[in-house]
């Protein structure tokens, strides 16, 4: 079998795997081997070839994973939004805008609302 995998130069190189490793397993533990692949997304010979060479498989996310992922990733820009936002103020003005009790209570709103997704997305991950 021969695949491509770029080089150090970034130019693809052919490698040819000819080398053969067999195991002999039950119908169980070859059931199982196909599962744990499966969930990896990769093919049997794949999957092996990574435990043989001492990697770790993953298991792909599930779209229910995939859709959490991306609102955390969502949330984590709308902090980092609001931290730009906060550290553009200068210390005076920020001082002033924090004594205003006005502007805390929308902050808080604001940081309430955000605490609440978190949980949706985190009930939603472990439903």
């Amino acid at each position: 079998m021969t695949i491509t995998e770029e080089n150090k130069d970034g130019k693809k190189k052919a490698i040819r795997r000819t080398k053969r490793l067999e195991a002999r397993v039950t119908g169980k533990e070859y059931a199982k081997a196909m599962e744990l692949a499966e969930t990896c997304g990769l093919t049997l010979s794949d999957y092996i070839r990574k435990c043989a060479l001492g990697q770790h498989p993953r298991r792909r996310l599930t779209d229910k994973e995939v859709e959490a992922l991306c609102s955390l990733s969502d949330a984590r820009g709308e902090l980092m939004r609001i931290t730009a936002a906060v550290k553009s103020i200068q210390g005076s003005h920020r001082a002033q805008y924090f004594a205003d009790t006005r502007f805390v209570e929308q902050w808080m709103r604001a940081a309430v609302l955000l605490i609440a997704r978190w949980n949706e997305i985190q009930e939603y991950i472990t439903q």
